[in-house]
């Protein structure tokens, strides 16, 4: 509750009874019991001066008798005087010229409408008046303050009370229903009973709270009260059914927006101009705390007057106990209730005497209440008071209703003030209600920062935006007046952290995770800025300005007293809770995301931490400094991991990750697993850092490969996952079909892992070479250079591996094609390793050498039989080579190498021993005299014959194998003779074919002289022109114009049908065939001789 009016007693003990009263203008007019109209002027209050009435006239022969109802009429000047049961018309400014109503005789209630009305579709202004009396309905009609027409209607039960509710709706009360009376037409029509159950159910209003109002009310309502039925509408007809006809209490009060108020006893429900309930607005009924005898209203509140049956307080009895004591109930006779929440705002007492009637004047800006001999004014305080009053109770809709229904308001000004109150209103529905969906959504419907929600949060939280005093504390500290203790109780209230705090946070991570994305698909639209509405503090000296210029009274000054005897002047009261503007401004995207980011980090620490991950594995706007202490103070280094990656500090990650990796207690990051992982994920462009960081995780794996080697426990292979294999990151990293892999500089990568083991740079290159197909030549020289670097740090003890290696390191050479043989040969040993050398000699067509290293510092004749074997297209005397090699004396250093050999049994013969040079002279000549054969006998067709046969020694054996050879060779020469011969024969018969055809040719001609026409057109065939010689039997060939040969053809196509046999295409393909020549060009078949 709170003061909306104040009430003074302008007139006080008049000698005469006052029964009625009306207001116009500044006029105030009293009817009297004795038939006198007292006329006031009204003087309204201002700044030096309370409000008076002056008595400017007096009518002591007003009326004959006691004047009960009086009415104004202000467009057509008319003023409406009900007394002795007949109604009639005065001058309005002259108060003379009566005119009586003589059909409107036993009349004893009168209502009065004037509106706009459309006649024939022609805006007219319509003012009517209704009179009731003898069971019948008169009504009077104006139109544009001119009197038009009466009509009379005749009424079926008594009517109680009426009110106009349009301009052709009359709407009245029976003691039993009310009803409708639609004018002219003069239909009845039946809206719902006048009785309380009746009201309550039609309206919706079967509120408990409801309920238990109207049995407390049953103090100033005479007969039995019943609750409400569970029957419905049948119920509440027997419930009216069942009242007497003396208890009724009846009223029908005009309300704003040109509604009206059905009330029965206490009970009132709203209709609108059609006399439709008002269901969408109002969802429950009017419940006064007493039935009221007279109903009024303003902009915003529905003002009624009662009799106050209180009882008087007793003073205590010194003999009761104090604790049987009660406090008196509050007496009043005045009741103002909010007509848009139905709220009671406050109650007064009238301690003069008993108001007997209440009415408004000023349209609704003056409220009046009268008594036998007494008039009170109701004066409004200021608008800006009863809002500063009902926010000080946190009455925040009761705010909003007051605002909205205000016409002391600029309307230009109501929606900000709605604004602002209902901004106060979530911050209220968060804080203290714990409602916080509802809060927020608030927030998001008046479009505020999220900041303002995020400020409403505890300190860890919020951060710098935490709310150092909210306003209830404020409002303690400014209250100079307020007892000191009662200012501590509300800055505790104000600092206590509500019970429900994890609810809130929840709220509040669903709220920014709404408005996140809505600022990313802002971000997709290419928006820059967002609109926001943001709360400005007002300067002290503006606010002033800015709430008188916002909101009017018709009371410049206003006070909450309530006493209507004090004169004092009303101070103004400025609007502290709305200092205050809401301020539409564009915020940078970037700005607004990242408070919205950070707080959403913050709230998923506190209440879902494993949303972290989703929120920083994308793009995000969160603040590094602030999130980079929360999750090292929380121990998330997988999310602050995600974190730096996002915004592009990879070297922070890795280096956070190295640490942790070390760290024995670090859990899933423990090792260089959670490194090798991370570098991974890096963009080409970060080559340099990935070769910087990835030395850790290959020297650690290097080492521990080589502890697992020295101790061979199986506790060393504890953390194998953790700690990976060489190879195994060289693998995630460098060989892998991500593009960033594929990417990186191959050279720079190869020697960086030359550095660390040549093992991995063969491992490297092979997957560039079989998955990439790179041609590289530097690459290509590499993998030989790392094959070698593995050959010299291969451990001599380890021959499997030795001989594993070569193998690969020769299959590269025989495979390659682009590897450098200059700088192979360059690199390789010159006292091992022969057949590499040889491999790499053949590349450049150095065979002969390549053959003597394999015959005789290799001594493998299988190796040179296969080298000539894979060198044959390249080089075809390649077998030659290898006779001249084996027939011929090698260098002492190789015989003895031979020896050597056959002593350290790599040459084995037996039945053979050779211990002296020329044992092993010997032996060798035995062996390669041997190979000879087998060679002249395995490879006939490689070995020319007379090429060999010069370079048998004389005293070589005539053995089997050249008995092979010489049998192949003369087979071979034979079969060459023959091929010889029959591709002779064919030459000639090939020749012979061709003389003939030419002779057969040189036959068959057709000679085109100048004077040879077309025997179509007739015309001359030139040389120029393009001619066709078709086949003629018994004739020779015809030469026609190429031209003519085909109108020809198509006529003759068009009269015989396609495919005739007589057409000359027909002819042509059954014959010889169809020639076609131009110019000089002759078809085959047919020789062209120009004449």
């Amino acid at each position: 509750m709170h003061h909306a009016f104040t009430i003074r007693a302008l007139l006080k003990q008049l000698p005469v009874r006052i029964e009625t009263a009306v207001a116009y203008g500044d006029r105030l007019l009293l009817g009297t019991a004795t038939g006198a109209l007292l006329v006031y002027q009204v003087s309204e209050a201002d700044r030096d001066r309370v409000p008076t009435l002056t008595l400017v006239e007096t009518k002591k022969s007003f009326a004959r008798k006691a004047v009960e109802q009086l009415g104004v009429i202000k467009e057509a000047g008319v003023l409406v005087c009900l007394a002795d049961g007949m109604v009639t018309l005065y001058d309005l400014h002259t108060l003379a010229n009566a005119t009586p109503l003589t059909n409107t005789r036993g009349a004893h209630i009168i209502a009065l409408h004037t509106g706009v009305d459309h006649i024939d579709g022609i805006p007219t202004l319509v003012s009517k008046l209704a009179t009731y009396g003898k069971r019948k309905v008169v009504v009077l009609e104006w139109r544009d303050a001119e009197f038009y027409k009466s009509f009379e209607f005749s009424a079926a039960e008594k009517i109680v009370a009426m009110q106009f509710s349009a301009p052709g709706l009359l709407v009245l009360s029976t003691a039993r229903e009310f009803l409708t009376l639609q004018l002219p037409r003069g239909q009845w029509d039946d809206l719902f009973p006048a009785d309380t159950a009746s009201l309550r159910t039609v309206a919706g209003g079967m509120a408990v709270g409801h309920i238990v109002d109207a049995a407390a009310s049953s103090d100033t309502a005479p007969g039995p009260q019943t609750s409400a039925p569970s029957g419905g509408m049948w119920g509440s007809w027997a419930l009216s059914l069942s009242g007497s006809s003396a208890d009724v209490q009846t009223t029908i009060a005009r309300m704003p927006s040109d509604k009206l108020l059905l009330c029965h006893k206490d009970t009132g429900v709203f209709i609108n101009s059609a006399g439709k309930l008002c269901r969408n607005e109002y969802s429950e009924p009017m419940v006064f705390s007493r039935a009221p005898t007279g109903i009024t209203y303003t902009s915003s509140y529905a003002v009624a007057i009662s009799h106050d049956n209180t009882p008087q307080a007793q003073p205590p009895s010194s003999s009761g106990s104090a604790g049987n004591s009660h406090p008196p109930a509050p007496r009043f006779n005045v009741e103002v209730r909010n007509i848009g929440t139905q709220a009671l705002v406050q109650t007064l007492h009238l301690s003069e005497e008993e108001p007997s009637r209440i009415i408004n004047g000023a349209g609704g800006k003056q409220v009046w209440a009268f008594g036998p001999h007494t008039v009170w004014r109701l004066m409004s305080m200021p608008i800006q008071q009863q809002v500063e009053d009902v926010l000080d109770a946190e009455q925040y809709d009761e705010a909003i209703s007051l605002v909205a229904q205000s016409d002391n308001i600029l309307e230009a000004e109501k929606e900000e003030l709605t604004k602002k109150i209902r901004w106060l209103r979530a911050r209220w529905l968060f804080r203290e209600q714990a409602k916080y969906e509802d809060a927020l959504n608030e927030f998001t419907e008046l479009g505020a920062t999220p900041t303002e929600a995020i400020a409403l949060c505890p300190e860890r939280i919020a951060g710098e935006l935490a709310e150092e005093a909210t306003d209830v504390e404020s409002l303690a500290e400014e209250n100079d007046t307020a007892d000191e203790s009662e200012s501590q109780i509300l800055r505790t209230a104000s600092k206590a952290e509500p019970a429900t705090w994890k609810d809130a946070l929840y709220a509040v991570m669903r709220y920014l995770t709404e408005h996140r994305r809505w600022i990313q698909q802002a971000t997709r639209d290419g928006k820059r800025e967002l609109e926001y509405a943001v709360r400005v503090l007002d300067d002290d000296d503006d606010d002033d300005e800015n709430d008188r210029s916002r909101m009017s009274s018709d009371s410049a000054r206003g006070s909450r007293q309530t006493s209507p005897d004090d004169d004092d002047s009303l101070p103004h009261v400025r609007l502290k809770r709305l200092a205050f503007s809401l301020e539409q401004m564009d915020i940078p995207i970037p700005a607004m995301a990242q408070v919205v980011d950070t707080t959403l980090l913050k709230v998923y620490l506190e209440c879902s931490p494993g949303l972290l991950g989703p929120l920083l594995r994308v793009k995000n706007y969160c603040d590094v400094e602030q999130s980079e202490g929360l999750l090292l103070e929380h121990k998330r280094y997988l999310e602050l991991v995600d974190l730096y990656h996002g915004k592009g500090l990879y070297r922070n990650a890795l280096q956070l990750l190295q640490k942790q990796g070390m760290a024995a207690d670090s859990g899933s990051l423990h090792g260089t697993y959670a490194t090798v992982r991370y570098l991974v994920r890096l963009p080409e462009d970060q080559f340099e850092l990935i070769l910087e960081y990835l030395r850790w995780p290959l020297q650690s794996g290097i080492s521990r490969m080589q502890d697992r080697s020295v101790h061979d426990s199986p506790s060393s292979n504890e953390y194998d996952e953790d700690w990976p294999a060489p190879a195994t990151v060289v693998t995630m990293v460098f060989a892998d079909d991500r593009p960033a892999a594929e990417a990186f500089p191959r050279p720079q990568v190869a020697s960086f892992l030359r550095q660390t083991s040549p093992e991995l740079v063969v491992l490297y290159l092979n997957y560039v070479f079989e998955t990439w197909h790179d041609e590289t030549s530097t690459l290509h020289d590499e993998m030989v250079t790392a094959y070698l670097d593995m050959l010299g740090n291969v451990d001599p003890q380890d021959a499997d591996a030795e001989v594993n290696t070569r193998q690969h390191l020769q299959k590269f050479l025989k495979s390659s094609l682009h590897y450098s043989p200059e700088r192979a040969l360059a690199r390789l040993p010159d006292d091992r390793l022969f057949t590499e050398r040889a491999l790499v000699l053949s590349r450049l067509g150095r065979h002969e050498h390549a053959l003597s290293l394999l015959v005789f510092s290799v001594a493998s004749l299988a190796l040179a039989e296969q080298y000539c074997g894979e060198n044959l297209t390249q080089r075809p005397d390649v077998f030659v080579l290898l006779l001249k090699l084996l027939v011929s004396t090698p260098p002492a250093d190789v015989i003895d190498n031979e020896a050597a050999d056959i002593r350290m049994g790599r040459l084995e013969f037996p039945g053979i021993e050779a211990s002296t040079e020329k044992q092993v002279e010997h032996v060798r000549t035995k062996i390669h005299r041997q190979f000879v054969g087998h060679l002249l006998s395995t490879h006939p067709q490689s070995i020319p014959v007379a090429e060999a046969l010069p370079l048998l020694p004389t005293d070589m054996d005539f053995s089997h194998d050249m008995f092979v050879y010489l049998r192949s060779q003369l087979c071979t020469l034979d079969q060459d003779m023959r091929t010889e011969n029959v591709v002779r024969s064919l030459t000639a018969a090939e020749d012979l074919q061709a003389r003939r055809q030419l002779k057969h040719l040189q036959t068959n001609y057709v000679v085109v002289s100048e004077t040879r026409t077309c025997p179509h057109c007739l015309k001359r065939i030139g040389s120029g022109t393009a001619f066709a010689i078709i086949p003629s039997e018994g004739k020779g060939h015809v030469v026609v114009h190429y031209s003519c040969w085909q109108r020809s053809k198509s006529a003759s196509a068009t009269t015989n049908g396609h495919g005739a046999s007589n057409s000359p295409r027909s002819a042509a393909s059954t014959s010889s065939s169809e020639i076609l020549a131009a110019d000089d060009h002759a078809a085959p078949g047919v020789v062209i001789k120009w004449a």
